[in-house]
């Protein structure tokens, strides 16, 4: 009987493209409950009514038994929840847990449903406007633009401001201009508070360097002269002036925190950095 099976066996072998044939070693199992593809070809293979031999057997790794149960596919893991509030890019991300920026009637956040971002930023914001309206009592309010969505994600209006950690905020004026703070308005040599506008900048940049602080501050080169001039002539050195303004070097100069951007006379766009907890940020 035993060579019976033997000769069997040698004929559904031969049966077999080489390709299929077993190697000497078994093939590793694929993942996922996927079985090897040489069970699959012997089961098609093996004859209806096979003769069994009586008494125990020596273990065959190639072997199909033909009573065991196909394993299940695993469940799908669930998605990884992304870590931090700021995901991905300014321009290309999204806020989940968001904060909401609240100011109260000292300023004037121009859409409210537009007022979110980042924990860190939120309170840099907050911190940096609180400190300049309290130096200068007498200032008007303040012009607050967009921040970011609920959920972050694109706004019109806008390339970036997707993450949470983009903000326009509008500058102080000698006198508060008509049809300001609803809409922004375009600084001059005539109208910029230039003692004002260069506390909110500087309060801002206080927060340079620390988790989630400042990391660019967009502004028109020109509006920029205007600050980088009434600060020279206020005894601020030139080496820290050098370290905040792009300012004289040109708009395409790498120098400063403070870049030259298109259509940016009216109003600062600030950039925060990620926060050391969002770890899906960049």
């Amino acid at each position: 009987m035993r060579a019976l099976v033997v000769m069997l066996s040698g004929l559904l072998l031969s049966a077999v493209p080489a390709e299929a044939r077993p190697s000497p070693r078994p093939p590793a199992r694929q993942h996922r409950g996927k079985q090897v593809k040489r069970v699959a070809i012997e089961r098609m293979a093996r004859p209806e009514s096979p003769v069994r031999p009586e008494g125990p057997q020596p273990i065959d790794p190639y072997a199909d038994n033909a009573d065991a149960a196909v394993p299940e596919e695993a469940p799908a893991a669930p998605p990884r929840r992304a870590r931090g509030q700021s995901i991905g890019a300014p321009w290309a991300g999204r806020l989940q847990d968001a904060a909401r920026l609240e100011l109260g009637k000292s300023a004037y956040i121009r859409r409210p449903y537009r007022a979110f971002g980042t924990k860190t930023t939120v309170d840099h914001v907050r911190r940096a406007v609180r400190a300049t309206l309290a130096a200068f009592p007498r200032a008007h309010v303040l012009a607050i633009g967009d921040l970011s969505a609920e959920h972050g994600g694109w706004i019109s209006e806008h390339s970036s401001h997707r993450s949470g950690r983009d903000i326009d905020l509008g500058l102080f004026y000698k006198k508060q201009p008509a049809g300001y703070p609803e809409s922004f308005v375009r600084a001059t040599d005539e109208n910029l508070d230039r003692a004002t506008t260069w506390g909110l900048l500087a309060n801002l940049l206080q927060s340079y360097g620390k988790d989630g602080g400042v990391q660019i501050v967009f502004l028109d080169y020109d509006v920029q002269g205007l600050l980088y001039k009434w600060a020279q002539g206020r005894g601020v050195k030139p080496r820290v002036l050098g370290q905040i303004f792009q300012y004289p070097h040109g708009r395409g100069a790498a120098s400063g925190i403070v870049h030259h951007e298109p259509n940016h006379a009216n109003h600062f766009h600030v950039r925060f950095r990620c926060a050391k907890a969002d770890a899906d940020c960049y």
